[in-house]
């Protein structure tokens, strides 16, 4: 009877890893696309952009999907507070990755330099690491490999932080008579640093659902 009832219950525990490994791989097209647009030229540029908010709101129907699961699910594969924490989380990074594409559009902001394309590639990088660690929380069984992608993420974290350091300090240096670029730019950098924030975030809370569960 105990068996009948476990198996009961356990395809609707699987629903809450299918929807973060959607989610995953969500994050993980729209970084691949924003760092294709920041590769391409300015004109291709903005076209490649205008596709984000697509991924942001198929990642805000995800996140839905996930806390109405939440409100209807009294078993779940682990706490309810850290599965709601995590789809905030993931939500947030493609949130911030649509949101520098929406500035750079809104400025319509025509050069760039390689700190951002750097940035860019790195949290791409971040957030493929992330799918890795969120795939494997599936079953639980190579906790090794997502101890390994959080740590990765860690670094690039704070090698994101060394650029926007960097980058600032290039801009003040440079751009001094130019105001109205340095404000442009160093908002810009701030966006793509706080991708980087997010994606630590994310992390942060896997690392925790692994100590507790592990």
């Amino acid at each position: 009877m105990a068996f009948s009832v476990l198996k009961f219950f356990q395809p609707k525990d699987k629903i809450f890893q299918t929807l973060f490994e959607e989610a995953a791989e969500i994050s993980v097209k729209i970084s691949e696309l924003f760092l294709e647009a920041m590769k391409a030229t300015d004109g291709k540029r903005f076209e490649i952009l205008a596709q984000t908010g697509h991924l942001e709101h198929q990642a805000d129907q995800v996140t839905h999907k996930l806390y109405i699961e939440l409100s209807k699910n009294f078993i779940t594969p682990f706490d309810r507070e850290d599965i709601h924490a995590l789809a905030a989380a993931m939500d947030d990074v493609v949130d911030y990755i649509d949101e520098v594409g929406l500035k750079m559009k809104n400025y319509e902001f025509a050069e760039f330099n390689d700190f951002v394309l750097k940035m860019a590639e790195l949290n791409n990088e971040s957030v493929k690491e992330l799918k890795t660690a969120i795939f494997e929380l599936r079953d639980m069984k190579n906790l090794s490999k997502v101890n390994a992608a959080c740590l990765n993420i860690h670094g690039y974290e704070s090698k994101v932080d060394i650029l926007y350091n960097q980058a600032m300090g290039d801009l003040i240096k440079n751009e001094k008579d130019n105001p109205v670029k340095i404000i442009v730019m160093k908002d810009l950098f701030e966006e793509l640093e706080l991708v980087s924030d997010k994606c630590q975030d994310v992390s942060n809370v896997i690392e925790s659902i692994v100590i507790k569960y592990s």
